[in-house]
């Protein structure tokens, strides 16, 4: 004779109240296209590195060798980086620090953060991690600040949901922090909120080589970038906002009650 089946216990999960945050969906048409102008945007970078940029070799023992034996290519001085290279962000931990010492610098008065600290420590890192040409800039701490948090436009992610991949589920939230008005809790202008543009992670491959490097991760893209007008626009007029309601939610100070669900394991 079979047991008696036994009633399986609920199980009784505590949720959050607040909102979830929300990014635009991409369809394929404006992928492509969004894709095929930031290629043309930045391929001159990739172009400048993989003809300019001579990887590293390492160390090696001296050896007497004739001057005649060397490359001139070698020796001949490299042309200035082409102008987007300063208006562009590469890597998830580049953009990641921008974003924060933006959200850093826009926080609402009523927040408990140390603006001014964080936005310093935040703007150093920021400085210290963009790759030089050797050349000591002559510049005051302020200047450097003004430049280093400067907005941004838009965020490529090479990950079409960015919460399903721990490196990339920050960004939308903390896109949305960053472009908070430094007096009101509230986005700025539609036209001039920072846009998220997740994309086909099998872009990050595109993208790497169009930039000569192994791999992308984020890009971001200054306000006004030289040559990224066409780009801007295009995005600004087919990508939505990222929704972050819990914000608001939290900042109001009221209270959502107690978000509890009731699964039954097994059940259908």
């Amino acid at each position: 004779m079979a047991p008696a089946k036994q009633n399986a216990k609920p199980v009784f999960k505590t949720s959050s109240p607040f909102a979830e945050t929300k990014w635009p969906e991409v369809s394929r048409e404006d992928e492509e296209v969004i894709l095929e102008l930031l290629c043309n945007l930045i391929t001159p970078l990739g172009d400048h590195r993989r003809n300019h940029i001579h990887p590293s070799r390492g160390k090696k023992r001296r050896r007497n060798t004739n001057s005649s034996n060397d490359d001139p290519t070698m020796t001949e001085t490299a042309p200035s980086v082409p102008d987007i290279g300063e208006h562009l962000l590469v890597g998830l931990n580049s953009v990641t620090r921008h974003l924060e010492a933006l959200a850093a610098k826009n926080a609402p008065s009523t927040a408990f953060v140390a603006n001014q600290k964080l936005t310093k420590d935040l703007v150093q890192l920021n400085l210290a991690g963009k790759a030089g040409n050797g050349a000591e800039e002559k510049e005051t701490p302020q200047k450097h600040s003004e430049a280093a948090l400067k907005p941004l436009s838009m965020v490529i992610l090479t990950h079409p949901k960015p919460s399903l991949s721990p490196a990339h589920a920050h960004l939308p939230t903390l896109i949305h922090l960053a472009t908070l008005s430094s007096t009101l809790a509230t986005p700025k202008t539609f036209k001039t909120v920072t846009r998220l543009v997740p994309v086909q992670t099998s872009a990050d491959s595109r993208l790497a080589s169009s930039l000569h490097i192994p791999r992308v991760g984020a890009i971001a893209i200054y306000e006004g970038a030289p040559g990224a007008k066409t780009l801007e626009e295009y995005v600004r007029e087919h990508i939505g906002l990222t929704e972050c309601d819990w914000i608001d939610e939290a900042m109001s100070a009221e209270w959502k009650g107690l978000n509890v669900k009731n699964e039954i394991p097994g059940a259908k």
